[in-house]
């Protein structure tokens, strides 16, 4: 448009939200030409005029002349695209754009300590550098609060997801909206509660343990279970297609009668004795049903850490022995000679170290273990030993994240891939495993020795 003193008109002229084609101008521009011109113009001759009063890019929206802009935002991208094509600009060029707003300053400072600083700084995560910084992480070392394995794992996935999740306890906001499918953690928590009750039932009927013999009549009672517990879920959940929930049922009432018929066929010894046993879970306890000899105390661990959680399954042998399980539902993702793997599959050893303890003087622990209890996971075990060198993964696992939290150390470093499935992802941005590469690995040692563990 012409340019008349003192006033200046503007326009999208891409639609940016639905797809990009260009967008017809409005018709209040039409009249604003005609009250400048006295005359009315077509949208092409408006169109054309627009084009050629000025040249901002799509991906850069901002004219080549800062003379030219509309507006401070404008003429600021206008000069640093000036100062960028100069390849090596005067120092100080841009200088003003730290007086000419606080919060703009603070942004481009923290935006250098996070790109352009390869040390750790506040803009990285948690650095703490003064005292009242540890002093406040002091309440949340592994000897002062309990931690879950599974809020543990975090911190080898990314410190400061860890810190989040674990210290913060951020959660992300949940939308209600109707359930189409059942997602893991729904379908994950029909299984569990479904085994729960189930176990209950076999017990007080005399049932346990499952074998050839009983099985049609342990089906039968998985059958009412698995109605009484959807029932229930349905409630909860208010499925918005009928259809979609009875198959989703359907697939877990499958898989879970494949698990029963391997029970039955098990010729380990173990039998099952004690079902949902939890320890440090005393306001849960009153939403969720637990073991008889679930305590409400967290359990302290040798190696420092104090645990709580709930163990999905203890079984006993014939000889005394016991093992623990941990039932998983989704895909089998863990290696038969892992330990640790890496500091991300900790229930295993940490469950089995906190039986020893709710058990001390009565049995002997053999093993934790995890059971992908579903045709996803393909009805897989990973089975940790608890002897010496599983013992020294804890000792590892627990020096490692106390001694992050001591020093108030917890900055953002994911581990390969780890970012594309984080909740954090709109905290940190999408370059984090890029950006953190070019940052020095000084006090990472200890962390990248946790990730190579077995």
């Amino acid at each position: 448009m012409p340019p008349k003193p003192g006033s200046v008109f503007s326009y999208p002229r891409l639609d940016l939200q639905a797809q990009p084609r260009p967008r017809v101008p409005s018709f209040y521009a039409l009249e604003a030409w005609r009250a400048t011109e006295g005359r009315l113009p077509d949208f092409t001759e408006l169109a054309r005029h627009a084009e050629t009063a000025t040249a901002p890019r799509l991906g850069w929206p901002a004219p080549p002349d800062p003379a030219e802009a509309i507006d401070s935002a404008e003429h600021d991208l206008a000069i640093l695209d000036r100062l960028a094509a100069a390849g090596r600009p005067d120092a100080g060029a841009a200088r003003y754009l730290v007086t000419a707003n606080l919060h703009l300053a603070r942004a481009l400072r923290a935006r250098y300590q996070r790109w352009g600083s390869k040390s750790w700084t506040g803009a990285d995560g948690l650095v703490g550098r003064s005292e009242m910084t540890r002093a406040a992480m002091a309440r949340h070392t592994l000897g002062a609060r309990s931690y879950s394995p599974t809020s543990l794992q975090t911190y080898a996935r990314c410190p400061y997801r860890f810190f989040l999740y674990s210290i913060h306890r951020l959660a992300p906001r949940l939308d209600p909206e109707p359930i189409d499918e059942l997602d893991p953690l729904q379908r994950g928590s029909l299984i569990h509660d479904i085994q729960f009750e189930l176990f209950a039932r076999l017990r007080q009927e005399a049932l346990l343990p499952v074998r050839t013999n009983n099985l049609d009549r342990v089906q039968k009672e998985l059958d009412a279970v698995i109605s009484d517990v959807t029932a229930r879920y349905h409630d909860e959940f208010a499925p918005a297609i009928e259809r979609v929930w009875l198959d989703g049922i359907t697939a877990i009432g499958v898989d879970l009668r494949e698990w029963l018929r391997r029970a039955s066929i098990d010729n380990s010894g173990f039998v099952p004795r004690h079902f949902e046993l939890s320890f440090g879970l005393e306001l849960r306890r009153s939403e969720r049903p637990a073991d008889p000899r679930s305590v409400p105390s967290a359990v302290g661990l040798d190696c420092g850490i104090r645990l709580r959680g709930s163990i999905d399954l203890v079984e006993r042998h014939r000889s005394g022995l016991m093992r623990v399980t941990d039932h998983k539902t989704g895909k089998a993702d863990a290696n038969p000679e892992q330990i640790i793997a890496g500091g991300t599959s900790l229930q295993p050893l940490l469950y089995a170290l906190a039986a020893e303890k709710l058990f001390t003087g009565e049995v002997e622990i053999s093993c934790g273990r995890l059971y992908f209890c579903t045709s996803r996971g393909g009805f897989a075990t990973a089975e940790v030993a608890l002897d010496d060198p599983t013992r020294a993964s804890a000792v590892q696992v627990a020096n490692t994240i106390g001694a992050a939290i001591a020093e108030a150390f917890l900055p953002a470093y994911p581990a390969k891939d780890e970012c594309a499935r984080c909740d954090y992802r709109v905290v940190c941005g999408p370059h984090e495993e890029r950006r953190v590469a070019l940052k020095t690995r000084g006090g990472m040692e200890p962390l990248i020795a946790l990730r190579g563990a077995p």
